[in-house]
């Protein structure tokens, strides 16, 4: 299992979801879709993607428990 780096995990996610669409957005979305595959261990860009939403919604609920 890798290390995961939650705040990186967040910064990608997010970064993903504001991306625009157009010819130089298509180059930086395989790029962080191929490094949220190496920070989750996952191969296929759209289940890294979920992996990882499922690790910071796991995250967000702990921190609310504990609060």
């Amino acid at each position: 299992m890798p290390l995961i780096n939650l705040p990186l995990l967040h910064r990608l996610v997010t970064e993903l979801d504001l991306l625009a669409d157009g010819p130089e957005a298509v180059r930086r979305r395989e790029d962080l879709h191929y490094t949220l595959c190496v920070a989750t261990g996952v191969r296929e860009p759209e289940q890294a993607l979920s992996r990882a939403r499922a690790l910071l919604a796991a995250r967000d609920e702990a921190s609310m428990a504990a609060a």
